[in-house]
């Protein structure tokens, strides 16, 4: 178990794969297509009883790694903010709601403590906090991880091939 670890630790907790198991890599392309359905489903008003129902609640339980890779899907947390997150603990419940722009945000119902207590970093539960109030598809330009500045350097190292051609 301690050369797993240790091997565990070279490679993070989200590419890992334990013997005859997962990573949360693999984790992430299920919940990947479970969101896709659940997104389809919500858009098109399937998982409604009857067309009176204003508002649909779901309750999802899973294992804490999958609650943590559907959190991260939902969100757009990277690889790194998932390494620091930590599994609920047993029984424990998160509940994502509707903000008043049309977002759901973890910090309707969750003060900044519990977020913190769980691993989100200071940046992510400001964009909890930010999701309150947003309206539904607005981009946090204060969000690093949402910035198209994620990418620039692979534009340097086009630039940079470019200029040395011309050399």
């Amino acid at each position: 178990m301690k050369v797993i670890q240790e091997t565990r630790l070279k490679f993070g907790r989200f590419f890992f794969r334990f013997p005859e198991g997962e990573s949360a890599a693999d984790v992430y392309d299920r919940v990947a297509s479970f969101l896709e359905s659940l997104w389809r489903d919500i858009h098109y008003n399937r998982l409604q009883q009857d067309e009176s129902d204003e508002e649909v609640n779901l309750v999802i339980v899973s294992h804490g790694c999958s609650a943590r890779v559907f959190l991260m899907k939902w969100f757009g947390w990277t690889v790194e903010q998932f390494e620091y997150l930590n599994n609920f603990d047993n029984g424990e419940i998160r509940i994502m709601e509707l903000g008043s722009g049309g977002e759901y945000s973890l910090s309707v119902h969750h003060s900044d403590e519990e977020l913190e207590k769980w691993g989100l970093s200071a940046e992510m539960i400001a964009d909890q906090k930010w999701r309150l109030t947003a309206s539904k598809g607005e981009r946090n330009e204060s969000c690093s991880w949402y910035l198209d500045g994620f990418f620039d350097h692979l534009q340097r190292s086009s630039d940079d091939n470019n200029n040395d051609a011309d050399v």
